[in-house]
């Protein structure tokens, strides 16, 4: 009798523990299914700056987020890349290390940057480009930052203009951008949503004609030997040679491991 008592009394001590871990297993993950609730759609195609800004509405949600969220400066969806037809406004998961260095340079450079098929007889140049927007948020010039007299970082005034490639055929010159709002992608988009056939493959191939197969790497635009045109673009000076001489990317080419500091409040 006392041998099934010690059975039945390890059994519930077992039954409990379950109930425990299940309980705060379940509190650890309640935010992130509260946010991928909020962020689903009914489409395949959701608009992420609309998403985006509902999110930060919320003070709690911009309260518990590293970073400063209360001011946003961006693009209307209808005037972002037309890459988000198939990504994600993040759209770097892979690699680990390197996942947020790519995806904050969207911020301030189009996606084929990074991403054109380079080709011989074909020059690319790059320019900042404005949008056709002149107004308290998007101004022309470059995107960034700069160097004060006294070395300290002041914000430029201009939060959304970009970098975009520029490929010039003989004497024609060719602006590589695509918008969202572009006329055949948004019926795409629609018909998709509506269940009707599309060619999925054709409607791909003819977005990505132009993207090479290898994006290019950190160091052939972060260094002194590059061909990367920082001074045309804007850049000089002490800001100019800390693009040239960038510590993330030794960070993130050098080294397997690398860690920050601990933030304490």
């Amino acid at each position: 009798m006392k041998k099934l008592l010690r059975v039945l009394y390890g059994l519930t001590l077992l039954a409990a523990g379950v109930a425990i871990s299940v309980w705060l297993v379940g509190i650890a993950v309640s935010h992130d299914v509260e946010l991928e609730t909020e962020v689903l759609s009914d489409s395949r195609f959701p608009d992420y700056v609309q998403q985006l800004n509902t999110y930060y509405d919320s003070y709690e949600n911009r309260k518990d987020h590293f970073h400063q969220t209360k001011e946003r400066y961006l693009l209307p969806m209808d005037e972002q890349e037309n890459c988000l037809s198939c990504h994600s406004i993040w759209p770097h998961t892979k690699d680990l290390r390197t996942r947020s260095f790519n995806n904050q340079h969207s911020r301030y450079m189009s996606c084929m940057v990074c991403h054109i098929d380079e080709q011989p007889g074909r020059p690319v140049k790059y320019e900042w480009y404005d949008f056709g927007v002149d107004n308290s948020i998007t101004r022309q010039g470059p995107f960034g930052v700069h160097r004060l007299a006294d070395g300290s970082l002041s914000a430029e005034d201009n939060f959304i203009s970009k970098i975009i490639p520029v490929i010039t055929d003989g004497n024609i010159d060719t602006r590589l951008f695509t918008a969202y709002n572009t006329p055949q992608f948004v019926d795409y988009r629609e018909a998709v949503d509506a269940g009707k056939f599309v060619d999925e493959v054709k409607v791909r191939t003819e977005a990505e004609s132009l993207v090479g197969e290898q994006a290019i790497t950190c160091s052939q635009c972060h260094s002194e030997s590059s061909s990367f045109p920082w001074e045309i673009l804007g850049f000089t000076g002490d800001r100019l040679n800390e693009m040239q001489h960038s510590a993330v990317v030794g960070m993130v080419e050098k080294y397997e491991s690398f860690y920050f500091p601990p933030v304490f409040e």
